[in-house]
């Protein structure tokens, strides 16, 4: 099972997709990513067990 939030803004959003991953974390606790983009750069950052 998995979940996806997508948020668009251009206010900064880092702490509500973080809130949102911690909210959806027991669809699947196999790993977790997420990414944002500024501009035309992408962030993103995935790694296996639960949100920290």
């Amino acid at each position: 099972m998995c979940g996806i939030v997508g948020i668009l803004s251009s206010d900064q959003i880092n702490q509500q997709i973080y809130d949102s991953l911690l909210l959806l974390q027991h669809r699947g606790q196999d790993s977790t990513g997420i990414a944002t983009m500024d501009g035309s750069v992408f962030h993103m950052h995935k790694a296996k067990g639960q949100v920290r």
